[in-house]
This record gives structure tokens, C-alpha cells and sequence, in this order.
């Protein structure tokens, strides 16, 4: 099996969020419970497979999906959302990214569709679920999750003749171990300009930036969960064991494909781009859980993911809801978006897929998805995206700068991000707790 190419998945993956106008929890809307189907139902996304998906549905339901494609969210689908939901004319159905989701509930511009939605609660787990709430509402239907996993080269591990570590303690002794053997060789990278994959390892040790408290939004960027995480890298910049360079970049992929760097901790959807990035270190490379921070834990986070959410003013919720747990859980439609859109399902029978249980030739074989399937059930449930996501990868950002350098820690950057990020939030009126 080889994999999708799609070029955008990162973008897909870490789509901008949308500007806060409103001061609280309490702007959500409710839709309109029509079973009228003389109308079709209006679909806005970008993701490839999402028109051929909704033409299947149409092929066999008296109630129709018209699929108008558009801009992605970072590149002003999710402004032309908003203007069309404020106008009164929008679409009932839109593709948002998870992390964008609590922005949109504040904005006023999804409805709550936990009736609904309701019947649909055992086509997916708790950790799929709980990305689509916010307070006590339910806002979207999951399309896509994206587990994170362990990739590695087989070639340089079995030269140094070591395994997949199964803690983190345990992957910070063979860094030092590896890299003491060969000075040119890493088993990691740090990447001071990214934040993203903080909210990843922070989810997998079980904390979250953000959570909400009746209409309050209280902010954990600095907590045990995170400084955890802080403690395994901050061993590996004190050691000089982990090649401190900007990822997905020219160079650095040349690392990855000459094996100078050997392990990358990765969502699933960057399999696709691997295979496209290193293409000759193909059959090279493998894929394991992440270490955990206990020998007894089996847990793991996300980066990225994707609902189908019923807008503002949409006339057939009921109807609207209906669609889209069909495309998410509907054998056929999945095997599109598998296909175009290279997407990981959320769904518990989505991850059942036909096309999900073949070796893949890259990683020699191995059935990575199926491995994936297996790491999405340790997911940990309790990460929740926040209001300002922007505003936190920056702050984040900006506070490690000096642990990069040396003139700072990484403890001390998380106590720095808190404050950033709690003034930020303060700065858009929200109440925080």
C-alpha cells in the first residue's frame, strides 16, 4: 500500500482560529427542527473526498447535501463562514477544524447539537467526544482524529542496538547513549520555534491549557502535567542530546533521510508527508507508541483532528446531524476521504476501514494504521481546546526561546507562557477562573 499524497496536511492540521468577539460561554445558538427535505442541505469545506462523499449520500437519501467548496479555514473559509452566518444567509454545515471550535461557540455561530447528536455518543470514543465540547454543548460531529505515534529508523536503532522505549526515562538514557557512541547522530530533534507539539505531549501526561468552568475559562499552560513533559526535554538541552534545529524544513528532512535523526514524535497524518519528504529512506522506518512517563501508563495525544458542525440558522439540524455521522461512520464515504483526503477517521468503525488494515511499503510493510487504530484508544479524554490558540502557540514560543539558547528553562518559559496567556484571554473580556 502506498500512501495519499496530500500536500496541505499541515495546514489541515493546524488551521488558524478565528477572531473572539464575544465575552463569555453564552453565545451559542440553536437551530431550527425541521424534517423539511424539499431543500438540500448546505455543506461549506475544502478537505478533497468531501464533495464525492456528499454525491454518495445523495445517490440514496431523499434528503440532499449540496457540497460548496471553499477556501480553508486558515485561508478565509472561516471569514466567509462568519460574514455568511452574520448576513443570515450561511450554509447548515461546515467543516472546522477542533481547535477552532471553542473560538466559533463564542463567536455565536454553532449550534448545540447534543440532543441531536445524542444517538450517535457509541460511534465514538470519550477522547474523540470530548473535542466537540465546550461548557455543556456539543458542537460538531467528528470526522478525523489524529493519534500521535513514535517514528523511527530501524536501521540506526538496531545499530545502536536498542528498542523503542517504552518511557520516556527510558528514550532520555538512549539519546545519551547514541549520541555518546556518535557524535553526529541524534535520536531526537527540539524545534524552539514550534509550540505545537507541547498541547501533544501535555494531552499524553494528562493536562490541558485550557478547561472551562460554568462561563469560566481557567488557564493550565503551567501545571504538573507540563512540567513533566518540560523535565524530559530540559534533561536532553542540558545533555546536548537532541539536535536543536527547526523541523519540516529542507535541511532538516535531509536528516531525517541520511538517519543523523532518527526518531520524530508524530501525528499520523505525517506518515504521508514522510514518505514524500524522504522518499529514499523508504522502507527504513517504523512506527511505535510514545514512550510514557510511567512503565504502567499507556496513553497518547493528539495534533489535529476535524468535525462536521451545524451553523447558525440552519433550518433541518436533525437532518444536518444525521449527514454528517454518515459520512463519518458510512464504509464507503470513509474510503474516499481515506483515499483524497488522507485522513485518519474518528469513528470507531471508520477506523475498521479495509483500506486502513494493509502493510504500508514505506515502513517496510508494517500495518502502521493499524498500530494508529490501537493508539487512538489511549488517547487521553481530557485535553480541551481553548479560545485563543494563536495567542497560546505563540506565547509558548516566545518563552522557550531562552531554554533553546541556553540562557533559560523550560519550567521557567511555562510560567511565563501562563501569564502571557492568561492576559490574553483577560484582554478579550473573557471571564477566567
Amino acid at each position: 500500500m502506498k500512501l495519499p499524497r496530500r500536500s496541505t496536511l499541515r495546514t489541515l492540521a493546524a488551521l488558524a482560529t478565528v477572531a473572539v468577539a464575544a465575552a463569555g460561554l453564552s453565545g451559542c445558538a440553536s437551530g431550527g427542527q425541521s424534517s423539511d427535505t424539499s431543500s438540500p442541505i448546505e455543506f461549506w469545506g475544502w478537505a478533497p473526498g468531501y464533495k464525492e462523499a456528499a454525491a454518495l449520500w445523495n445517490k440514496t437519501h431523499d434528503q440532499k447535501v449540496k457540497f460548496q467548496t471553499i477556501a480553508s479555514g486558515s485561508a478565509g473559509g472561516y471569514t466567509k463562514m462568519q460574514a455568511a452566518v452574520k448576513a443570515g444567509n450561511g450554509p447548515c454545515l461546515a467543516q472546522v477544524g477542533n481547535e477552532s471550535i471553542p473560538s466559533f461557540v463564542l463567536d455565536g455561530m454553532l449550534v448545540d447539537i447534543s440532543k441531536e447528536s445524542a444517538k450517535y455518543d457509541s460511534d465514538y470514543s470519550a477522547s474523540v467526544r470530548s473535542a466537540m465540547k465546550v461548557g455543556g454543548g456539543v458542537y460538531g460531529i467528528p470526522v478525523d482524529t489524529a493519534p500521535m505515534g513514535m517514528f523511527y529508523r530501524t536501521d540506526v536503532y538496531k545499530k545502536f542496538g536498542i528498542t523503542p522505549a517504552a518511557t520516556w526515562d527510558e528514550f532520555v538514557k538512549q539519546a545519551a547513549q547514541v549520541h555518546a557512541a556518535d557524535p553526529n547522530t541524534y535520536l531526537s530533534s527540539y524545534d524552539p520555534s514550534s509550540a505545537s507539539g507541547w498541547g501533544s505531549f501535555a494531552q499524553q501526561a494528562g493536562g490541558t491549557f485550557f478547561s472551562t468552568e460554568g462561563d469560566a475559562w481557567k488557564v493550565t499552560v503551567d501545571s504538573p502535567a507540563t512540567r513533566q513533559v518540560a523535565a524530559v526535554w530540559q534533561q536532553q538541552l542540558d545533555a546536548k542530546t537532541t539536535k536543536v534545529e527547526q523541523s519540516d524544513t529542507p535541511d532538516w528532512y535531509q536528516e531525517v533521510q541520511n538517519g543523523t535523526i532518527a526518531t520524530a514524535f508524530e501525528p499520523v497524518w505525517w506518515a504521508g508527508i514522510l514518505e514524500g519528504s524522504a522518499a529514499d529512506s523508504a522502507g527504513k522506518w517504523a512506527v511505535a507508541p510514545l514512550p510514557n512517563h510511567s512503565a504502567d501508563q499507556k496513553s497518547t495525544g493528539t495534533s489535529g483532528g476535524s468535525a462536521t458542525s451545524v451553523l447558525k440558522g440552519c433550518t433541518n439540524v436533525q437532518g444536518a446531524v444525521d449527514f454528517a455521522n454518515w459520512m463519518s461512520t458510512d464504509t464507503d464515504a470513509m474510503s474516499i476521504l481515506i483515499d483524497k483526503a488522507a485522513l485518519f477517521p474518528a469513528s470507531t468503525t471508520g477506523q475498521q476501514n479495509p483500506a486502513l488494515q494493509k502493510g504500508v511499503d514505506f515502513f517496510g510493510g508494517q500495518k502502521i494504521f493499524q498500530e494508529f487504530t490501537a493508539y487512538a484508544k489511549t488517547i487521553d479524554p481530557h485535553w480541551q481546546y481553548g479560545p485563543l490558540n494563536t495567542e497560546t502557540n505563540s506565547a509558548i514560543k516566545d518563552a522557550f526561546t531562552g531554554a533553546a539558547t541556553g540562557t533559560g528553562t523550560l519550567t521557567d518559559g511555562l510560567a511565563a507562557a501562563q501569564k502571557a496567556v492568561l492576559a490574553a484571554v483577560k484582554a478579550k473580556g473573557l471571564s477566567t477562573k
